[in-house]
């Protein structure tokens, strides 16, 4: 596929995305967002990663959030006003990829595949939101077919499979040309409003986008950062997180488990739910039972994975009409979600929701995402925990896992 670079429609400055990134990180700390209090005095300096479209176009600036012993986090900023909010995802820990490898296993796989072309390694790309490749230019060899490749950070795989088939595992599509007209506009307009946001939040509070703020500073002015009233008792957020996992560690938060191919993305979803109602298999035999292929795995074999190797004992259930207030429902009832995006399947274990909000805008809601990406042949290894912005991402279904109350297996 060749990438032919667009101009940026939209395009949001480095320095406007840095104050998105820092409000957004300030007040969840200030908030008392559990998994984000070390944020408090961390160090958000680092020059961001610029990760495009592909379609060409700027897509996310990743702001690397540092503390006293290296790298702590990540900020997914917009770089486009099309993304509808000025924070995708917080998120947590490690990188868990590196970027001079990413390119180095690009670079090679390029020159094994094309050994009479030239490979010069390009940009970052978002190829399948949140997943990241590095696109290579392919030129110059006789017989050989000149253009860009994208080839995942993660494992220097070779993107091929284009467009939304429905199969959720290792494909590709444009994140913004994904928009249509109407729900472009309907994005543009909510970035603006956060924008404004942010404008009224420096005039009200200049202090919290001081980037020298010590954490002594930041304690005393953590109501003025969440914006909360003297007349209120009510937090700055409402939210709730599953506990609970058994296999990578001695502790009873809900466990992250890494895919273990490009293509196990629904296959590691399934295998992390599973373990949450305490039935263990390997990533082998979900994959098996939920009959995964070269490509993926379809959203009707999940659901029959789920039911066959539980003997029935689970009830799950495919919703293409995915919302917010489902998903927390299902928190509330202490059950993990499955989460489907286009291509990708993760799992939802948290639910946060903005109670205080400018007049005239919507409040805003993320869900707490365990994504099974970047694999790693090690379960324990890679994957990603993050916070997401529930209106910058396209919600193609869920699948609720349930206790069948009917079944006596």
């Amino acid at each position: 596929m060749v990438i032919r670079r667009q101009e940026p429609r939209a395009l949001i400055k480095e320095d406007r995305a840095f104050e998105h990134a820092l409000m957004a990180a300030r007040r969840s700390w200030a908030g008392g967002t559990e998994d984000l209090q070390a944020w408090g005095d961390a160090d958000f300096s680092s020059k961001p990663l610029l990760i495009y479209d592909l379609n060409g176009e700027p897509l996310f600036y990743e702001f690397s959030v540092d503390g006293r012993e290296g790298e702590i986090g990540r900020i997914k900023a917009a770089a486009s006003q099309l993304v509808g909010t000025g924070v995708v995802a917080l998120e947590l820990g490690q990188r868990g990829w590196d970027l001079e490898e990413a390119r180095k296993m690009a670079l090679e796989r390029a020159k094994e595949l094309y050994p009479r072309s030239k490979a010069e390694a390009q940009e970052l790309v978002c190829y399948c939101y949140p997943k990241i490749g590095i696109r290579v230019e392919i030129s110059g060899g006789k017989g050989q077919e000149s253009g860009s490749v994208i080839f995942d950070v993660s494992d220097g795989s070779q993107v091929t499979r284009f467009g939304d088939d429905g199969i959720e595992g290792q494909m590709a599509y444009s994140f913004l040309d994904s928009l249509d007209a109407h729900e472009g506009h309907a994005r543009m307009s909510r970035f603006k409003a956060e924008d404004e946001e942010l404008d009224a939040a420096r005039e009200k509070t200049p202090r919290l986008f001081d980037r020298d703020l010590g954490k002594g500073e930041l304690e005393k002015a953590i109501a003025e950062f969440t914006l909360q009233s003297s007349y209120t008792l009510f937090p700055f957020y409402s939210s709730r997180v599953l506990k609970y996992g058994p296999r990578c560690s001695p502790h009873d938060c809900f466990e992250l488990y890494a895919q273990q191919t490009n293509v196990y993305c629904a296959v590691a979803t399934g295998q992390m739910i599973l373990d949450f109602y305490r039935r263990y298999f390997d990533q082998t035999a979900i994959a098996a039972a939920m009959g995964t292929g070269a490509s993926g795995t379809t959203n009707p074999g999940q659901v029959a994975g789920y039911e066959s190797l539980s003997n029935g004992c689970l009830d799950a259930t495919y919703d293409t009409s995915a919302n917010w207030s489902e998903a927390k429902a299902e928190i509330d009832a202490n059950r993990p979600v499955k989460s489907g995006i286009p291509g990708h399947a993760r799992v939802c274990t948290g639910w946060k929701r903005q109670n205080f909000w400018i007049f005239g805008t919507q409040p805003k809601k993320w869900l707490r995402i365990h994504d099974p990406w970047p694999w790693n042949s090690n379960i324990c290894n890679g994957g990603a925990v993050y916070w997401e912005d529930w209106a910058a991402v396209t919600h193609t279904n869920f699948i609720y896992v349930r206790h069948n109350t009917t079944s006596h297996s």
